[in-house]
Parts: structure tokens; C-alpha cells; sequence
């Protein structure tokens, strides 16, 4: 088994405490420097108790030392219980590692609507520290997954002024995929020297284009959250919001992302095939998003992906229903490399049991506005009878 070595200073483990059943259910990230944090968490409207408790202590803090994960309860719609649970937390970490409260974040995924059982929990906590370790990547990544198939890590080294810089990250995420912010929990750990102003901005950008570009279902969480943690600890001249330095930061933050977002579609609950949309030629970039998510979230599209055929059209009708304004008949379709329509014609005549597209597990469907120079990709799956059967007892 690959091991995967954290960036300098940090340490993480992972253990079976008791929450669920069999697999592991709690992780924690530690690093023994204090970090600076760029967070995004989920814009629904129904927010889990750790969400909120982590976005009250940033504004107090910003500065976080510790990261403590549980699994199979999202301590969501819980009250004034489940603030006082993840508040309970986060003083039992902080006590444990004789840090401040608000040094430690809170995160939970699971069920939705029961409380916390705190005992198993706070047991675990005492015995997680015991375990740390910079080679901890692998307990940690399985320690925060939930109806995931495999677990999600991705890692990047790089030079900056003759100093090495890393970056490791670990996500879950296989259901409840909405592109709106985060999509799912994902930890992404370097020991980069960055201000707190570029580590933002880093984190914005690559969000937008990665996590924020994919759909497994069209549902949105409770308990979305990305958080970007620096501990400086690499010594380099510290990367601000301009220069070749952020450059070279963000294009492996970018791969990094990219690589975990993908691992979550692969993963998604039920799925068979991976969905890749690109949308060229837009007029703007937003536009260009808009058509891609259009189609990558249509159900009859997925359908037809899941059953290898060909349906044009239903990708023609998606875009269509996205609310860009376009010529459809300057439109281009094509899919698997294979054009089905362009010039305002139809050039393939759809022939199911011939036809070579959407066979393989990954397909590609790209589609040619030709009404400006923008593109955007959209990343998702298939939609099967097994994620129905997954997600109709999911409590039970």
C-alpha cells in the first residue's frame, strides 16, 4: 500500500471509536505549528451544528492547530444540543492537545436528524492523539468516509526559491453532490509559507473550477465543507497574491482538486461511468458553466449514458433549457470524439446497438456554442438502479 507522507509538521490518524458499526467513524489533522485557513462551507440553507460553530470561530480566529472528523452522524437540524455537541468537541480536543477552543474545527457527515452520542466519541479523541503521525494520511481519508467506495487522496511536491513545498489532501463524497461551493468534506494540508490573503484567494479559484464543477445528484449537504491549512513550516519567502510564486501554488492546489474531484464522481453512489463535459466557444464563462452543468446534471442524459446510446439530443435539449442564449443552429455535438451534429444538420444518425459511444467507463460529450472564445468542463456520472436501492433505505 502507497503511504503518503503529510507536509512538514503535520500529523493525522484515524480510528474506529464506536460511532458506526465496523468501519473507522473519526479522524483527526493536527499540525504542531499553528495554520492559516481558508475555508468554503456548503450555502445550504440548513446548516449541520459543526458548520456553523466552524464559521463562528473563524471570524474570532484565524488561526486553527487541529481538525476533528466524525463519521455517520452529520450532527444536522440537532438544536441547540448539536451546537453545545460540537461546541463540547472542540474543548475536549483542545483540552487533550492543550490548545486554545477555537484552535480546533469541528466537521461531522452521516445521518441527518439524530443526535450525537458524545461517549464514543470523546473516548475516541483520547485515543486518536495517541496515534498520530506525519504517515497518518490513510487512517484519516478512511476515518472520514461515509457510503465511499475508496478512499480519496491526493498528493503534490514542488520547488519554490530551492525550498520543497507539499501539499497533501484527503475528501469524501460519493452521494448528495451539488455543484454550490464544496460538494463534500475535503482537508487539503501544505506546510507552503502564504499569506492569509492568497491562501483565499488560491482556495476560491480552484474550488470554482473543481469541486464546485461537479454533480452527482443534484442534492446539496448540510455539511459541505473545504478547508486549505498552511503551516509555513517549508521556510520559503512567503507567497503573496501576486507572482510566479502563487502561480506555481495554485497550479498544484489546482491538480490537487481536480484529481479529488474527480475520485468523488467516480464514486458516485450507484455510478458506472464518468461524465466529462465541455462546453466551448461561449460567450462568457459563466455561460459556458451554465450549458456544462446543464447537461451534466440532466437525469435523461445520465440515463443515456448508463445505457450507451447515443440521444444527441437530449444533450441539444439540456443546453437549451440552461437559459443561455444561443444559436442552435451554430451548435456542434459531439460525443466520444465522434460528431452527431454541426452546420445546422444532423452528420451521424443515431444507431444504438452500432455505435462505439458512451460504452467505456469514461465518455465525453463536448458541445460548440460558436458565440465567443470561453470553455468551461463539468465533471459527472451515470445515474444506475443501484443508487436508487443505496439511497431508498439509507436510515434504515
Amino acid at each position: 500500500m502507497k503511504k503518503y507522507k503529510l507536509p512538514k509538521g503535520f500529523l493525522a490518524n484515524g480510528i474506529h471509536c464506536g460511532s458506526k458499526k465496523k468501519r473507522k467513524d473519526l479522524s483527526l489533522i493536527y499540525s504542531e505549528k499553528p495554520c492559516k485557513i481558508a475555508a468554503i462551507f456548503t450555502r445550504n440553507a440548513v446548516k449541520a451544528a459543526p458548520v456553523t460553530l466552524a464559521q463562528e470561530q473563524l471570524k474570532r480566529n484565524g488561526k486553527v492547530s487541529a481538525v476533528v472528523i466524525n463519521s455517520g452522524n452529520a450532527n444536522c437540524m440537532t438544536g441547540k444540543r448539536g451546537l453545545e455537541d460540537a461546541k463540547k468537541m472542540t474543548q475536549v480536543m483542545a483540552d487533550i492537545l492543550d490548545l486554545d477552543q477555537d484552535e480546533v474545527l469541528v466537521s461531522s457527515t452521516g445521518i441527518i436528524g439524530e443526535a450525537l452520542d458524545l461517549g464514543p466519541i470523546k473516548k475516541g479523541m483520547k485515543e486518536i492523539v495517541k496515534g498520530l503521525s506525519p504517515y497518518g494520511t490513510i487512517d484519516a481519508a478512511d476515518g472520514i468516509m461515509t457510503t465511499d467506495k475508496f478512499r480519496k487522496i491526493a498528493a503534490r511536491k514542488f520547488t519554490l526559491g530551492g525550498k520543497e513545498i507539499s501539499i497533501v489532501g484527503i475528501a469524501k463524497g460519493a452521494g448528495m453532490i451539488k455543484p454550490n461551493m464544496a460538494t463534500m468534506l475535503c482537508y487539503i494540508l501544505t506546510d507552503a509559507n502564504i499569506s492569509a490573503a492568497a491562501l483565499k484567494k488560491v482556495l476560491n479559484k480552484s474550488a470554482e473550477q473543481s469541486f464546485n464543477a461537479v454533480s452527482v445528484d443534484g442534492d446539496m449537504s448540510t455539511n459541505d465543507t473545504v478547508m486549505l491549512l498552511a503551516n509555513g513550516r517549508a521556510g520559503n519567502k512567503i507567497i503573496g497574491e501576486k507572482g510566479k510564486g502563487i502561480e506555481k501554488f495554485s497550479k498544484n492546489l489546482n491538480s490537487i482538486a481536480h484529481e479529488l474531484a474527480k475520485m468523488i464522481v467516480l464514486d458516485g453512489e450507484g455510478a458506472e461511468k464518468f461524465i466529462e463535459v465541455h462546453v466551448k466557444k461561449a460567450k462568457t464563462a459563466g455561460d459556458a458553466k451554465k450549458v456544462s452543468e446543464a447537461i451534466a446534471s440532466s437525469l435523461l442524459v445520465k440515463c443515456a449514458v448508463l445505457g450507451g446510446d447515443p440521444n444527441w439530443g437530449r444533450i441539444a435539449s439540456s443546453a437549451g433549457a440552461s437559459g443561455v442564449k444561443f444559436d442552435p443552429e451554430k451548435m456542434e455535438i459531439s460525443l466520444d470524439g465522434v460528431t452527431f451534429f454541426k452546420n445546422g444538420k444532423t452528420v451521424k444518425r443515431v444507431n444504438r446497438k452500432s455505435s462505439s459511444v458512451f460504452k467505456g467507463k469514461e465518455v465525453k460529450i463536448e458541445v460548440v456554442l460558436n458565440t465567443g472564445k470561453m470553455e468551461a468542463k463539468f465533471f459527472s456520472c451515470d445515474i444506475s438502479k443501484k443508487y436508487i436501492t443505496l439511497n431508498s433505505y439509507y436510515t434504515t
